[in-house]
């Protein structure tokens, strides 16, 4: 069952403040939820006095702004409100959350070369479900209504992802959605530095490779059989799993992919990285995290 008090939808006033909107509408539907639209002008610095009548200027414009977003919602049969809020993004965005609990954070995404962008920040930092708007599946959100028909949840058995399945089910529930499972098996990483470090033979490693899919396999339906969602679909893939779950996403045409933010690692003492930051990067529909 679903249930969520609010939702609070992060936007820059930006070309893609329409997407964030209609993906706010979406949820707020599913969820019965209302929605409070927040802008943060960002400053490192407090503006020095002879800024304040430009900053006031500008603030009376970017108001204008957030009031005609929410009519936009409230066209949509929405609840919601509005902030504006100056000063340094991440401590705004804790405040918000800390005045107004909501359940769902809604983000857009971009990623910058050389240093972490805001919304990469903000998804590094923030221990909050949070939808992250993003990739192919999502353009066009902006003029027509969000759709969510599809629903891919990426499990390792971990508590965390045993939590962001409870979630995919219930929204698959409220958007009256198919829900698929993936476990994504880095038997090929793994048996590449284990041929490195350890000398195995090819016979060893095929032995390896038998036993961590039968194990993923076995585990995929316990975890499906001990929530009760008896009719979905569960997929094991085999490789780095970034890219099992983004190449599951794009070739099911997935509208939502949902994981969780922490994980397990397959192997004591190993790091292959973080899942969750690279699945962001490279999806081809929005992220749900669930922390």
């Amino acid at each position: 069952m679903m249930t969520c008090r609010g939702i609070l939808a992060g936007i820059d006033l930006g070309p893609g403040t329409g997407k964030i909107v209609s993906y706010a509408a979406c949820f707020s539907a599913a969820a019965q939820a209302p929605v409070r639209l927040l802008y943060v002008m960002d400053y490192l610095l407090t503006p020095p006095s002879y800024l304040m009548p430009y900053i006031e200027e500008e603030t009376r414009r970017e108001e204008t702004e957030m009031a005609g977003w929410q009519a936009v919602l409230k066209e949509s049969g929405v609840a919601s409100d509005y902030r504006l809020m100056m000063g340094r993004l991440h401590e705004s965005f804790v405040t918000a959350i800390t005045e107004y609990q909501p359940d769902l954070l809604i983000i857009g995404y971009a990623s910058h070369a050389f240093r972490p962008s805001s919304s990469e920040r903000l998804i590094r930092y923030l221990a909050r479900p949070m939808l992250v708007v993003r990739g192919a599946r999502s353009v066009g959100a902006d003029t027509a209504p969000v759709a969510i028909r599809k629903i891919l949840c990426a499990v390792d058995f971990s508590e965390n992802s045993r939590q962001a399945l409870a979630q995919a089910s219930a929204y698959a529930s409220a958007f009256s959605a198919s829900l698929h499972i993936i476990h994504a098996v880095p038997s090929h990483t793994l048996k590449e530095r284990w041929s490195r470090w350890h000398m195995s033979s090819s016979t060893e490693m095929d032995q390896f490779d038998a036993s961590a899919d039968a194990e993923g396999r076995e585990a995929l339906s316990r975890m499906i059989h001990d929530t009760g969602l008896t009719s979905v679909q569960g997929h094991l893939g085999h490789g780095m799993p970034s890219d099992v779950i983004c190449a599951a996403a794009e070739s099911g045409e997935y509208d939502l992919l949902v994981l969780g933010a922490r994980g397990l690692s397959y192997v004591k003492g190993m790091l292959i990285g973080s899942v969750t930051e690279a699945v962001i990067k490279a999806s081809p529909c929005p992220v749900l995290i669930v922390h």
